[in-house]
């Protein structure tokens, strides 16, 4: 059976999401991939944040992390700066962590590959997110389509209906030059596992915390699982 990589979901460890911190506990928890969040401030400048801000229209990284702005974006941060995506490739490339960039916004496409491109990073990165038009006009960059999060028929018992939804989604992934699918894992199912490898497609599924779930998708195949609880997915990965 074939191992799938872990990935360490945003801010697995004690620190807050999307910071240094939170990065290298990610990091040091042993996952082959750790996922950061990424946003563009007015200035261009790729910035690790989940949640959009209207500060982000009006503020450059510079104003962003000062720290009365910093506890305006979320108390969390109060006693941690912002930490910018250029940040996260210099250290992932000396410690040879791959990524996921979960981009969150249109703003945040092109900081980010001038970033890739600019650390050379393309072989150790997957874009998941958002990601329209991306494989067509950058196609040196691994991108990962997000499946729906609903899916119209997705009991085992309507396999029939389910086996239609995962044709026609590797279809469209394959046709548009995706390397594999980011999926739900509410909506990750044995047929669409297959259908996808058939294509050549990956499949990495999303936030899976659950021992059981774990267990599912380690015999369902997938190429990868993003936990907040990474230790204890690599673990199970170890027995």
């Amino acid at each position: 059976m074939k191992r799938p990589m872990v990935g360490a979901h945003t801010g697995s460890g004690a620190s807050p999401d999307n910071t240094l911190a939170s990065f290298l506990e990610g990091v040091q928890s042993g996952a082959d991939i750790v996922e950061v969040d990424v946003h563009a401030a007015k200035d261009g400048t790729a910035v690790l944040l989940h949640d959009d801000s209207p500060y982000l229209l009006t503020c450059t990284f510079e104003q962003l992390n000062s720290p009365a702005m910093r506890r305006r974006l979320d108390p969390a941060y109060a006693e941690h700066e912002i930490a910018t995506l250029e940040q996260i490739l210099q250290l992932s490339d000396r410690l040879g962590t791959k990524l996921n960039i979960d981009l969150k916004s249109a703003a945040s496409i092109l900081p980010t590959v001038r970033l890739i491109r600019q650390y050379g990073a393309q072989e150790r990165v997957h874009i998941t997110g958002y990601s329209e038009t991306m494989t067509a006009r950058f196609p040196d960059i691994p991108v990962m389509i997000n499946t729906p999060v609903k899916v119209e028929a997705w009991q085992p018992e309507q396999y029939d209906k389910y086996d239609k939804f995962a044709q026609r989604v590797c279809e469209a992934a394959k046709r548009d030059g995706y390397a594999g699918l980011n999926m739900n894992y509410r909506t990750c199912f044995e047929p669409i596992v297959e259908t996808a490898h058939a294509h050549g497609l990956t499949v990495w599924v999303y936030t899976v915390n659950e021992p059981a779930q774990m267990e599912r998708f380690i015999r369902m195949g997938v190429d990868a699982i993003t936990t907040r609880k990474p230790e204890m997915l690599l673990g199970f990965l170890t027995k």
